[in-house]
């Protein structure tokens, strides 16, 4: 459990392996991109990369250049994503519950993801999350991916909140490294052993458990 106060006026959160569940359907659709380009990846090696943009991805295990099969891996993984059939994957443990205790104390909430805001919306109405939330920040275009801070500070401005008064909960580091260039707090959740032990070393201010925790 983090050892200080919750002293801030907003938080907000990372969607996938923060909020739900969606490794599996993530890992899985990219894996199968990839393949259909003729690279084979281990699903544990891109599990180690969730929460990554998709030209990240693209540029880490194919690493070509190539515009045309870069927009085809894309395409590939948005088709094999929509068909999986965890495609609106559920809360975490504690999830519905964290959240509805900080939404108690009249903390305003936002979502801070990579992916577009219409998409992340939809999985976490899918979810029964999305009455928790005054904002929902996407990397829309135009915008820079975490570890750069444009999703952070769209979403303070959104709910009318200055970077330093706001936490960001994130489980990977990107999210901690987005967290700091905007100048928010940052917290990591990791939801097994393993996770919590890695993050120790991302450079937040607290590991936790459970969203509860907070």
């Amino acid at each position: 459990m983090i050892a200080f106060a919750l002293d801030v006026d907003a938080v907000i959160f990372d969607l996938d392996g923060t909020l739900i569940d969606s490794e599996r359907a993530i890992v899985q659709a990219a894996v199968s991109a990839l393949d259909d380009l003729g690279v084979t990846v281990a699903e544990l090696s891109i599990a180690d990369h969730l929460g990554a943009p998709l030209e990240e991805l693209y540029a880490l295990f194919v690493g070509d250049g190539d515009d045309a099969r870069l927009r085809h891996f894309i395409a590939r993984y948005i088709e094999r994503h929509d068909e999986h059939p965890d495609r609106f994957p559920p809360p975490l443990p504690g999830v519905v519950a964290g959240l509805a205790a900080l939404a108690a104390r009249g903390l305003p909430l936002a979502v801070g993801t990579t992916k577009p805001s219409a998409r992340a919306a939809s999985q976490l109405d899918a979810a029964g999350l999305l009455r928790f939330f005054a904002h929902v920040q996407g990397t829309d275009p135009g915008m820079r991916p975490k570890p750069h801070p444009d999703v952070v500070e769209r979403a303070c401005a959104a709910l009318r909140v200055t970077p330093a008064r706001a936490l960001m909960v994130g489980d990977t580091p990107r999210d901690v490294a987005a967290a700091h260039a905007a100048g928010a707090g940052a917290v990591v959740v990791g939801y097994s052993d393993e996770r919590r032990r890695a993050a120790a070393g991302f450079g937040a201010a607290g590991v936790i458990s459970s969203l509860v925790e907070l």
